[in-house]
């Protein structure tokens, strides 16, 4: 029996781990793939592994830009699908789903109404708490001036809160008030993620001139923090991984390790996150199991995470079975090593033979 060929459009090409994606993109059996890669940045190192690359603008500041540079893949290169793995493009590909349909483009991300709650913090725990999910203490906040009331209502000085933008990722913004500080500590060097006092968090907040309307506040939660990945089909979570962070910087954008953790609560967290958002196609939770086994939803994306490789390599292919929900196409039974260490390397990589002469 012929296999079916399928031109499939990627986002973020650029990304760190994205060598791993697009090796499980092509390995599929029942499937002949070409592969066509976005990415703001003409230099992206994943465009390499593609057949095709495009630059795009920025989902965010350009939205129609890049709407218009998708219709012209479409014209192009015939792209059937396309899977997103940013959040800015996880919502702008929600809010034109029905409109990427009609042209004949299948996309990864669930509805609209799902997407915005689910890139919404506060948004994400109100809609999880009503439901009945346990998810801790939060609050809005409006301004700096709220802090000092919001921060003691969830216990601070005698315990740590996080304060992060409702809409953020990446960990950019996420402030960690912290009584116990003697200084102000940025955590990621080019992203404003940093810990200290609340007065040393309100001092570098005027400092850079920057408002905190539309923020969030959390405990800091302690305990083992979970990636899980999950894909939906027809309101069924046909194939759900859990990974364990082992990071020595607990707020790094990129994966600098993993272990395969299929905690059955943690599973069954993220099952009910699904069912409750109404999630369709791709998803990704970041969960966290405090001391006495309770799980506590953190995040949401619309999307898999930029590690989604490290699932891969346990022996599960999202990206390939993702596919096939995408187009309809029967399912691919996959068994994970449950306990692998996973840890990200550089490799030297094959690529298409139509970029032999590109140098990264």
């Amino acid at each position: 029996m012929k296999k079916s060929h399928l031109v499939v459009c990627i986002t973020c090409v650029g990304g760190r781990l994205i060598y791993d994606t697009i090796r499980a993109l092509r390995d599929a059996e029942d499937y002949s793939i070409t592969v066509v890669g976005v990415d703001a940045d003409p230099t992206a190192a994943g465009r390499l592994l593609c057949d095709h690359f495009a630059v795009l603008p920025m989902a965010e500041a350009d939205p129609d830009g890049w709407i218009a540079g998708m219709l012209n893949l479409k014209a192009r290169f015939g792209i059937g699908a396309l899977i997103c793995l940013s959040d800015q493009e996880a919502r702008l590909a929600a809010i034109k789903r029905d409109f990427l349909t009609e042209h004949g483009i299948r996309t990864s991300v669930s509805s609209w109404q799902t997407v915005e709650v689910m890139t919404d913090k506060l948004s994400l725990l109100q809609t999880l708490e009503r439901s009945g999910l346990e998810v801790g203490g939060f609050a809005a906040i409006e301004s700096i001036d709220d802090a000092p009331s919001v921060l003691k209502e969830l216990g601070y000085p005698e315990r740590r809160v996080v304060l992060k933008p409702r809409r953020g990722s990446g960990s950019r913004g996420v402030l960690v008030c912290d009584s116990s500080r003697t200084h102000f500590e940025i955590l990621i060097p080019d992203r404003f993620c940093g810990t200290g006092t609340l007065e040393q968090v309100t001092d570098e907040l005027v400092r850079r001139e920057l408002a905190i309307n539309d923020w969030l506040a959390v405990p800091y939660w302690d305990g083992s923090v979970f990636d899980v990945e999950c894909l939906v089909s027809n309101g069924d979570v046909v194939l759900t991984a859990a990974r364990r962070r082992q990071l020595r910087n607990p707020f790094w954008p990129t994966s600098t390790g993993h272990i395969i953790d299929m905690n059955c609560a943690v599973l069954d967290c993220a099952d009910q996150m699904c069912r409750v958002l109404h999630v369709e196609g791709a998803a990704d939770f970041d969960i966290v199991m405090l001391a006495d086994g309770t799980c506590v939803p953190m995040d949401a994306s619309a999307r898999f995470s930029g590690s989604i490789g490290g699932s891969y390599t346990a022996g599960s292919n999202f990206l390939a079975q993702l596919v096939r929900v995408m187009f309809g196409m029967p399912l691919k039974h996959y068994e994970i090593r449950d306990k692998m260490p996973l840890r990200p390397f550089i490799t030297m990589a094959a690529i298409p033979d139509a970029n032999a002469m590109e140098l990264l």
